[in-house]
């Protein structure tokens, strides 16, 4: 045991100096009980010294608040730390709601035993002549791109950061002519596993993960309308450009504040709660293809586009001379333009379609994961290697208001999203979202920290440094539950994340919708308001209750609590000793009532959370149980009785390694990679060379 303890304190060395590289400001003592204290002051103190200059007593006293926290969840975690390593056996035998990683090794495993080290030393050498030595990550270094967010783990030859297209395309060509296989990477924040690499015994080709995430411009064109998007650039960043058109990006809720990639959001085909946008898509991209024998790259180009110089002329270029146009990214001098006389220029650069299926009450799903409509980019899930995509920009709100909703029973919800949310595809609301009263109490009992930092600091780059943090230390053997310990623990010695109103009626009633209508200028806010009021007005009294949440604090509240229900799910599977699953699913947009959890021996829940984006009628579920119960089976018989009322599953997060891909989804897959060069084994497919058994 003491050597165990002294290879772990000396793998924290490692992972703290690393820290240090990634610029997270982390010392080399940051994880031992004083060193994480000292760090999460520092981060405070910093927070404060800023908030000074920026005025006002009392925000100063919640930082204050914020900082002697940081400091007791700091010695608790390193006092939990140094107490537990007895009990990593005990923790491996439960399932969690985050996903335990589904192969044993790590990218210091290497892949000697399965390919020639010539061979794999060519590779790297290409690599590293390509975009440099210090953008191939190798070994340690190569940790953080190897393990999913919250689903996958593997090992790789070697991480590649290209910084400009060109390099990318090359990249890729030297993997496929060294016969290594690829597998994209944006900002490493899915879900499913499908953007890191996996064990597989059948196969001998090494892995190189290609992540895009220095390809980061953002180009407006045509007048802010859309924009030229590089397959590094965050969604976050998307919409900051597309605000100083007045106009908003795809995502502003959501995961938006991991800032993943547009490319990423294509390849997997990205959900969330904007009903007027639904989820994204477009046919306008730049792309790259492996050919059939595995050793060559094509260069697909569907953008779109033309280049004119300062003058406003019109400039003809060769595929070659716009590749290395687009490789100076922002810092070209030439404008870029939608070539409306070509035929990809008229392609779609989102799901103009969308409101009209939306509102269409019938037994289709309004979107699934495995939808295989629109250009092969559209759920390629890493099949092939998107360069840069062009997306439509959003008009932003004249206002908007949010309106709290609860109601007596989920059959009241349906009415409402049928009836006013769904009446008319030109009155959609903003977003409508459900959480039932499981969520709601799970959300207060293991949620109030999470809801305060980010009611403090906002949904922005304080919150994507702080769940960095917090994944990093996860990633250290011995330490994957510390943080949800102490986060439970302290939980209510926070605040309400509720005002008192919301709090009682979330209490009261066991059905809760969050309604934001927007007024866009043609009198869609006004209609929509009326028919809410006219449906009210025919339901017996104290069967709904609504809340206007008028208050810039209030409106943050409840944005924050429904974004944590995930988050403090598994909090509260850790804090409470439990196990837990999550799944994602379509119901039928004539449909929506609970699938049956299904079998004369189905173990009962201890929790069952139902949070959906309802106007889609995509459903989260995290449902907690006892130890002991096989998860497993508990989640395919939710499967089955989902498919059952005509469900689709995943919905919005991938297929990835979670899901056996349907027929036609493998079969697009295939043609799209015939050599299987490019993220082997996702959706169930076999990973060896032209997809051998």
């Amino acid at each position: 045991m003491k050597a165990l303890k002294m290879l772990n304190s000396g793998r924290m060395l490692r992972y703290s100096t690393a820290f240090i590289r990634r610029g997270t400001a982390l010392s080399s003592s940051s994880l031992n009980g004083a060193g994480y204290a000292s760090t999460s002051a520092r981060l405070s103190t910093t927070t404060m010294k800023s908030s000074k200059t920026a005025g006002g007593g009392k925000s100063n006293i919640k930082l204050y608040g914020v900082a002697a926290a940081s400091l007791v969840t700091g010695y608790g975690a390193g006092c939990y730390q140094s107490n537990n390593y007895d009990k990593h056996d005990e923790r491996q035998e439960r399932v969690l709601p985050s996903g335990i990683p589904r192969s044993c090794c790590d990218c210091e495993a290497g892949h000697e035993e399965t390919c020639s080290k010539e061979n794999a030393r060519e590779i790297v050498d290409s690599l590293e002549k390509i975009v440099g030595k210090e953008y191939v990550l190798k070994d340690f270094d190569a940790k953080f791109y190897c393990k999913g967010a919250r689903l996958g783990q593997g090992s790789a030859l070697c991480v590649v950061r290209p910084g400009t297209i060109i390099e990318a395309i090359e990249c890729l060509k030297a993997v496929a002519k060294g016969g290594g296989t690829v597998i994209p990477q944006g900002a490493n924040t899915g879900l499913t596993g499908g953007s890191v690499p996996r064990e597989s015994s059948k196969d001998n080709r090494p892995p190189v993960v290609i992540s895009m995430r220095r390809l980061k411009d953002i180009i407006p064109i045509d007048g802010g309308d859309k924009m030229f998007c590089f397959a590094g650039a965050g969604i976050m960043d998307v919409n900051r450009k597309a605000s100083e058109y007045s106009r908003e990006g795809h995502s502003v809720l959501g995961s938006i504040f991991l800032n993943p990639s547009t490319a990423a959001g294509v390849a997997f085909s990205s959900g969330g709660t904007q009903i007027r946008k639904g989820p994204v898509y477009t046919d306008r991209a730049l792309y790259c293809r492996v050919s059939r024998d595995g050793q060559s790259v094509e260069v697909v180009n569907k953008l779109g586009i033309m280049v004119e110089d300062k003058s406003g002329n019109k400039i003809d270029l060769s595929q070659d001379k716009l590749l290395n146009i687009l490789s100076e990214g922002g810092n070209s001098q030439l404008t870029l333009k939608t070539d409306v006389s070509s035929p990809d220029g008229k392609a779609y650069a989102s799901d103009v379609n969308y409101p009209d299926h939306v509102c269409k009450s019938d037994d289709s799903v309004a979107r699934f994961n495995a939808d295989t409509k629109g250009l092969e980019v559209n759920r390629s899930e890493g099949k092939v290697l998107i360069l840069a995509s062009i997306h439509d920009t959003f008009p932003k709100p004249k206002r908007s208001r949010l309106f709290w909703i609860s109601c007596d029973s989920l059959t009241t919800v349906l009415e409402i999203r049928r009836n006013v949310c769904l009446a008319s595809a030109s009155d959609l609301p903003s977003s409508c979202e459900y959480m039932d009263r499981d969520s709601f109490d799970v959300i207060d009992r293991s949620g109030r920290i999470l809801c305060a930092v980010i009611n403090l600091f906002g949904i922005g780059e304080v919150v994507r440094l702080l769940w960095d943090v917090k994944l990093k230390i996860e990633s250290i053997p011995g330490c994957e539950l510390v943080c949800d310990k102490v986060l439970h623990i302290f939980n209510n010695v926070f605040p309400k994340p509720l005002p008192s109103n919301l709090m009682y009626t979330g209490h009261a009633y066991d059905h809760h919708l969050m309604l934001e209508v927007g007024d866009y200028g043609d009198g869609c806010e006004e209609r929509l308001l009326r028919r809410l009021k006219e449906f009210i007005s025919e339901r017996p009294e104290n069967s709904i209750k609504v809340e206007e949440c008028k208050s810039a604090s209030e409106i943050a509240a409840v944005k924050s609590f429904r974004f944590v229900a995930a988050p403090a799910f598994r909090t509260w599977c850790v804090g409470e000793n439990t196990q837990g699953i999550s799944v994602d699913y379509a119901l039928p947009k004539n449909g929506g009532e609970t699938p049956n959890l299904a079998g004369d021996d189905a173990a009962t829940p201890m929790k069952r959370m139902r949070y959906s984006h309802l106007g889609c009628n995509v459903v989260h579920e995290d449902i907690a149980y006892a130890l002991g119960v096989d998860v497993h089976k508990e989640k395919m018989a939710l499967k089955k009785s989902v498919e059952f009322s005509g469900g689709k599953l995943p919905a919005e997060h991938g297929i990835g390694l979670e899901y056996k891909a349907p027929d036609d989804t493998r079969s697009r897959w295939m043609s799209m990679d015939p050599s299987n060069t490019m993220n082997p084994g996702i959706g169930g497919l076999p990973s060896a060379k032209d997809y051998k058994e």
